[in-house]
């Protein structure tokens, strides 16, 4: 068959999205490839495809054990013969996958990069038809990627010990222009063939929350999720993790907590229980991130900073992989910033010294998107080297915040001379000490008080003062420099402020709230409708929970994750479409032949039940 058909009899699709069909021709050409495509953008179709139409067995190497499960699953679901060897099968399921792909009875083959090294495998891998080298989660290659794995790096030794070079294909949702260069250059792709589709994810909302309580916060967010919506916390410590784990749990919410503290066995269970919508709601660390697959992920929230920019977007990337609206969340306090560069700090070592300064700018990136007045969605895709299209892209907070702006330009002239007359050698806290005249010990032992400054902002809050400099900062008026101590000097635009050449604006109601020093968050109110896509009426409602119903009895009978039987997209289309013959089902998203066999008639059967001939 040919590309089309196996599309749409293998998964269900009747066009490839963008990008796909020619990483695919060229993936059956025979040519190596890097992809660098947004989550949810359609990666692994892109090498499972080609897999399926060519000869050999195509190895892909995955960095984590549950990612590999759930692709497998969902590949022999469609009739395509997977495997994967890992720690997690026993010796007699490893004898009969190795012998099962001896003798060719699988297209697809996942592992881990820690198993490429291993003697036994390399002598198995050696006598197997072997057309194509499928790299998962490329950036991990990169000890400037905010994954960096070092197994990763055997990958190119392990290509090298093949009798014969395979096709080698590269994906990843996030890498700077940087991170690409390297994946280049240490995997030794030859002439590779690229698409980049853009980092964009249009159903996405971002926004940035400073509140003064931040479990308080969550808690009213909760309140306004539909009670089936699935959400992931991100908490930057063990400590807190279980802290708002047990304040959720209190309150009567179905969530789990997750981390590296808990067993290997005890994880295994969290994510099953959330995979298999037994909880709705994960708690975690960012050890639960890059193995998440689940599709119907409606929110993501930082309680805590992330690391970086990278860190941010493919923890926060977790959310809508169905394409429907989802929501990110960052939870900002100026504590998050000490911690993370604690957390740099802690994990240097000798010769670590560019390492961590690169990690400190990544770090004050991300502390500057947490400040901008600009679209922060505008703010991501230049990061990763990508223009926006539009000025105001209608779904995040900065967007869709009304509040006015107000002219603080006075306010920035006065935190530039004093950074100025003090020979621009301190940072933001003695900064805000001298100008609000403090009678700090340190200050009057360096002889500060005596600075024309001193006490110029007096009448000024703690927290204005620091979000009028964090903004500056973010807006290119002061530049930070060094790492755990840094300092503030002025830029090159600083000099238009100070001559009033140029103005520098705030938001009214972070002027408020700073003033205040107190934060109420802003909470966008969510639908409670179960059906996220396509005109609502009483009769596709109904029809979609019912639908709803009948697939998670499927799933728990099989012991599968309920999006392996049919997504929330296509339980949306069927709902709305309600199709009442093989045909009409066939033209609903994500329905092929082998789905088709195997729950079509039991679905047309539910559909015609409710809505009848």
């Amino acid at each position: 068959m040919n590309k089309y058909e196996a599309l749409k009899k293998y998964f269900g699709f009747s066009t490839f999205r963008i990008g796909q069909e020619t990483l695919i021709d060229q993936i059956l050409e025979g040519r190596d490839v890097l992809g660098i495509m947004p989550t949810g953008g359609g990666k692994s179709l892109c090498y499972q495809l080609p897999a399926l139409l060519g000869t050999g067995v195509t190895l892909v190497i995955s960095p984590l054990i549950s990612l590999m499960k759930d692709q497998v699953d969902g590949l022999t679901e469609n009739d395509i013969p997977s495997t994967y060897i890992n720690s997690s099968i026993s010796a007699k399921e490893m004898s009969e996958r190795t012998e099962g792909l001896r003798q060719g009875r699988y297209k697809l083959c996942y592992v881990a990069p820690e198993r490429l090294g291993a003697w036994d495998f390399l002598s198995l891998i050696s006598q197997l038809d072997i057309t194509m080298i499928a790299v998962d989660e490329a950036h991990c290659i990169s000890q400037w990627g905010h994954d960096f794995r070092p197994s990763y790096k055997e990958i190119p030794k392990f290509i090298e010990k093949l009798p014969k070079r395979p096709c080698v294909a590269a994906f990843t949702a996030t890498a700077t222009i940087f991170v690409q260069d390297e994946i280049r250059e240490l995997l030794k792709l030859r002439n590779p063939y690229e698409v980049t589709t853009g980092f964009d994810r249009p159903n996405l909302y971002y926004q940035v929350a400073k509140p003064q309580n931040k479990s308080k916060f969550v808690l009213n967010y909760l309140e306004n999720q539909a009670e089936d919506a699935c959400g992931i916390i991100f908490c930057s410590t063990r400590k807190t993790v279980e802290s708002l784990y047990k304040e959720l749990k209190k309150r009567g919410y179905s969530v789990g907590a997750y981390h590296a503290g808990f067993s290997s066995e005890e994880r295994k269970t969290v994510q099953e229980a959330f995979m298999f919508d037994k909880t709705k709601i994960i708690v975690a660390t960012n050890a639960f991130g890059m193995g998440i697959d689940k599709p119907d992920v409606r929110y993501v929230i930082h309680y805590n900073l992330p690391k970086n920019m990278e860190a941010y977007y493919q923890e926060a990337g977790r959310a809508g992989r169905d394409g429907e609206d989802s929501e990110c969340i960052i939870l900002y306090s100026p504590a998050d910033i000490v911690k993370q560069k604690m957390m740099i700090e802690a994990n240097g070592g000798m010769n670590s010294g560019q390492r961590d300064l690169l990690m400190h700018e990544n770090l004050q990136t991300l502390v500057n998107y947490c400040h901008t007045n600009e679209c922060l969605r505008a703010e991501i895709l230049a990061y990763f080297g990508e223009k926006s299209e539009h000025n105001n892209c209608g779904k995040c907070g900065n967007c869709t915040n009304k509040s006015e702006l107000i002219d603080m330009s006075i306010e920035a002239q006065k935190i530039m001379s004093c950074i100025y007359r003090t020979n621009q050698r301190y940072g933001s806290g003695t900064i805000i000490k001298i100008l609000r005249g403090s009678k700090d010990k340190k200050i009057t032992e360096w002889g500060l008080e005596s600075q024309s400054t001193y006490g110029l902002m007096a009448e000024q809050s703690e927290g204005l003062i620091k979000e009028i400099i964090m903004h500056m900062i973010a807006q290119g008026f002061l530049d930070v420099k060094g790492g755990t101590y840094p300092i503030l000097e002025l830029t090159g635009t600083s000099k238009q402020v100070l001559k009033g050449e140029k103005q520098f604006y705030l938001k009214q109601d972070i002027i408020a709230a700073t003033s205040a020093m107190k934060k109420e968050s802003k909470e966008r109110g969510r639908k409670k409708s179960k059906l996220p896509a396509g005109v609502i009426s009483d009769i596709s409602q109904n029809l979609y929970e019912k639908l709803t119903a009948l697939r998670k009895t499927i799933a728990d009978e099989k012991g599968v994750p309920a999006y392996i039987v049919f997504t929330n997209a296509s339980l949306s289309e069927m709902a709305t479409l309600m199709p009442k013959t093989k045909a009409e089902m066939l033209e609903v998203k994500g329905v092929g032949e082998k789905k088709y066999q195997t729950y079509g008639e039991i679905f047309l059967s539910a559909i015609l039940e409710t809505v009848g001939d």
